[in-house]
């Protein structure tokens, strides 16, 4: 740590070539900034230098250009091109005005593509839209294959290798567990996304949690005057191999975006229908050990699941611009889920010749609904063009219901019972609300310094009854398990950073304070388990160009991981008689250490190396106990069980082939380390069992995006994911290529029908080996991957774009507030 330090005050000290800016504002001739607009700095010989687009507020900057006399090209949509002259670096920011088209040629659409995938200073940009083979998927299955993100076979998310990962939609933390954040993630289409950003080393600003950083999903945003949306209507077909017959899955999916703007108020709304039917099969080979020695019993189950979702996603918001410096605004969310997951389970027991000496089998009929509510307001105010201030009020509510019947029939060998059918029913609701205030002032002071500072609340409540009731032929009677949690948790941060750009580097350093009380109680037996810890999250970025193509950037901060709310429940879930879920309420978080050399090259390649350290791992891991009649119980629990680094080298570049084909390029190679210890219960003694696991791996991401005619495209994408360490299991390497069509301007430019096919060759299998103290299992996973969608997109209403973007304190990107995923 201190030779880090060390390295960056040398780093400082070592700055030799002068380097200066170049900002200023972009705004109509009624002074109304100009978002969006593309500013291209050229030499005095029409050179291209550097290209940007203006902010929310019209602003723009260069940095880091060497001394000369340069042009400035101006051109946006609706707006005349207007070109500036002799522009020297380190001026005055100046203010440009661009005049209005006249108003007969507003009438034409105009139309721009976007690449998918965009590499910005701080944050890498998946355009969803931009990708033909995204029509019919899901949120997650274009995070599947966007760069560095991997995702496991129970949808836990990571990324450049590392797990703890936050996602938001819209700057808002979802505040859900892995698995209700996979289930939204699984059943969100992506016809409601706009992009989605991924950032691996958030500033101060925003909150400390997720030590592997955040991936912010952002909803499709209208910015048209007048009243104007879409609709798109597609379906997807999923294909699954099973007892050598295919079956065919339906996942339909209707999408309305509206927008609805005048004067001063803009309305808008999205509202999503999709119904899908999955199947996926999970076969487990477990082998037993006692004393280090294998023991003359293989278990060998396997599960089919069948499932059939509903899922219904309503946003609506407005926005009031009571003048130029003042804006409120108000969004409310919805969704509701209602599933019915069929999972059939069937469990062979053999001696290790193979020979069958007992069978189970289990069926599990479940019903689930969940619907989540929350709502946000939000104010802006600007100062002048220096200073602005946001307020952000929320309130979010998840009801969840979960009742199930499981029912587990006891066979030999020749499928004869041998005991009597056990029934299990269970009814488990879970109720959280969660109460949050976000305020953010910045600052830009005449000596150049920019300073942030702010202020968050949350307070969390989660409620949670389980209720199982056991037949065994003797009625319905009380099972021991039943349990009543009630968890509570409060959040205060406050943060300051500060930036400047300097002739020869920039600098920017924040510290963050955040204050966490939690409160855990089962009430069955009256106890308690409470935390209140106060922590210090500081971080710094360093950027000095090298020469004219080249820049070097270091990044350092602190940052942790809280344990989520399902973790923390200690309630028991069946998956069959003889495995079940379990949480944990004495997790503690886990808090790391995030260091980034980042070299840029032309402002196009871009090489990343990172290390992480992490004490405190929280971690699934799989246990086992002896049952009353000394049968093996295995159990999925979590546990703060060791410290974790990861080291790694990322590289990766937009590649312009030809003019009608161009792509991206991403790859990245890390090392996974875990050494610490867990508790093993199998021999009915606590026993401290080692870990030590490590393994190198690299993932490459490759897009290619081809353009055939002039209102015809085509996409050719695909990812690669070598052998690693997952939950410390050895997941074997997985792939997956997707296919993907556009035919553009269909009915007079506005309709747009897109086909896509996505893992055609059916690469996409999870395998993977769990080996550590008496646990040996290997497990294979495959499901519905093989799909094949159709999409088509009608836009209606006026085409004049807004000359004034919406901005809200909803659209402010914000981290975790509370526990997350």
């Amino acid at each position: 740590m201190k030779l880090f330090y060390l390295f960056i005050s040398l780093f400082f000290f070592s700055t030799t070539q002068a380097q200066n800016s170049i900002s200023g504002k972009i705004t109509n001739t009624e002074g109304i900034a100009v978002p969006s607009a593309t500013i291209l700095l050229q030499t005095q010989q029409l050179k291209i230098i550097r290209s940007t687009i203006s902010n929310s507020n019209g602003e723009f900057s260069f940095e880091n250009i060497p001394d000369g006399k340069y042009e400035l090209m101006i051109s946006s949509v609706n707006y005349k091109t207007q070109k500036v002259i002799d522009v020297v670096p380190g001026e005055k920011s100046r203010t440009i005005l661009l005049q209005t088209i006249d108003k007969a040629l507003q009438s034409i659409t105009v139309t721009s593509t976007r690449p998918f995938i965009e590499q910005k200073i701080d944050k890498l940009v998946v355009n969803v839209d931009a990708s033909p083979s995204n029509a019919g998927a899901t949120a997650m299955e274009v995070l599947e294959k966007s760069p560095g993100v991997t995702v496991d076979n129970d949808g836990n998310i990571s990324l450049k290798g590392k797990q703890g990962v936050i996602v938001t939609m819209d700057g808002k933390q979802t505040y859900l567990s892995g698995a209700d954040l996979a289930n939204i993630l699984k059943n969100l289409p992506a016809s409601a996304i706009d992009q989605i950003e991924i950032m691996t080393n958030p500033s101060s600003k925003y909150d400390a949690a997720g030590n592997s950083g955040v991936i912010n999903i952002k909803t499709k945003k209208t910015k048209i005057i007048g009243s104007n949306g879409s609709v798109s209507v597609g379906n997807t077909i999923g294909l699954f191999e099973n007892n050598n017959k295919t079956e065919v899955m339906y996942k339909p999916t209707v999408t309305l975006n509206y927008n609805y703007k005048k004067d001063k108020f803009n309305f808008f709304g999205n509202a999503v229908y999709n119904y899908r039917e999955g199947r996926s099969y999970l076969d487990v080979i477990s082998n037993y050990y006692r004393n280090n020695l294998k023991i003359d019993s293989i278990n060998h189950f396997n599960t089919l699941f069948r499932a059939k979702n509903n899922n219904y996603t309503l946003k609506l918001g407005l926005d009031y611009e009571h003048n130029k410096n003042n804006i409120f605004g108000i969004v409310v969310n919805g969704f509701l889920f209602e599933g019915r997951p069929r999972p059939l389970t069937q469990t062979v027991f053999t001696k290790l010749n193979g020979d069958v000496f007992s069978r189970l089998s289990s069926s599990t009929i479940n019903k689930i609904s969940w619907n989540n509510i929350s709502t946000n307001f939000n104010y802006k105010h600007l100062f002048d063009s220096t200073g602005e201030i946001t307020l952000d009020l929320d309130y979010s509510r998840y009801d969840n219901v979960s009742d199930q019947l499981l029912s587990t029939g006891f066979f030999d060998a020749n499928y004869n019972p041998t005991a009597d059918s056990i029934f299990l029913r269970g009814h488990l609701p879970s109720l959280i609300n969660i109460f949050a205030l976000k305020s953010d002032f910045s600052k830009s002071t005449r000596s150049g310094w920019k300073f942030e500072t702010g202020i968050k609340s949350s307070y969390v409540s989660s409620d949670n009854v389980v209720i199982y009731e056991r037949n065994a032929g003797f009625g319905w009677m009380p099972d021991s398990r039943n349990n009543h949690f009630v968890y509570k948790e409060n959040i205060n941060a406050a943060y300051v950073n500060m930036n400047k750009k300097f002739s020869k580097w920039s600098l920017q350093t924040g510290l963050r304070l955040e204050n966490t009380i939690t409160k855990g109680v089962q009430i069955s037996d009256n106890t308690t388990v409470k935390r209140n810890y106060l922590s210090l999250f500081p971080s710094l970025f360093v950027s000095r160009p090298v020469n004219e193509k080249n820049t070097l950037t270091i990044s350092a901060s602190r940052r942790l991981q809280r344990p989520n709310y399902q973790d923390l429940n200690p309630f028991t879930f069946f998956l069959d008689s003889l495995s079940y879920k379990q949480g944990n309420p004495y997790l503690t978080p886990q808090f790391s250490y995030n260091f980034e050399i980042t070299h840029t090259y032309n402002n196009k390649i871009n090489t990343t190396f990172n290390y992480t350290k992490t004490e405190d791992v929280i971690s699934q891991i799989i246990n086992r106990k002896r049952g009353a009649n000394d049968e093996i119980i295995g159990f999925l629990t979590t546990d703060n069980i060791a410290s974790y680094s990861n080291i790694g080298l990322a590289v990766s570049s937009p590649v312009k082939y030809t003019k009608w084909w161009n792509g991206s390029i991403y790859i990245n190679g890390y090392r996974n380390h875990y050494k610490g210890t867990y508790i093993d219960n199998e021999s009915g003694i606590a026993e401290v069992v080692p870990l030590d696991l490590s393994f190198t791996s690299f993932t490459l991401n490759i897009s290619n995006n081809f353009t055939i005619t002039k209102t015809i495209s085509g996409e050719i994408s695909g990812w690669y994911r070598y052998k690693t360490i997952d939950q410390l299991s050895l997941a074997e390497p997985m792939a997956q290529i997707n296919f993907g069509l556009a035919k553009n301007k269909l009915f007079k430019g506005k309709g747009t029908l897109r086909l896509s096919a996505r893992d055609p060759f059916n690469w996409q299998r999870y395998k993977a080996t769990t080996r550590y103290g008496t646990v040996d299992i290997n497990m294979n996973n495959r499901w519905d991957n093989r799909q094949y969608g159709i999409n088509f997109t009608y836009r209606f209403g006026k085409t004049q774009i807004q000359q004034r973007k919406r901005s809200s304190g909803s659209e402010e990107e914000q981290q975790r507030v509370g526990a997350g995923n």
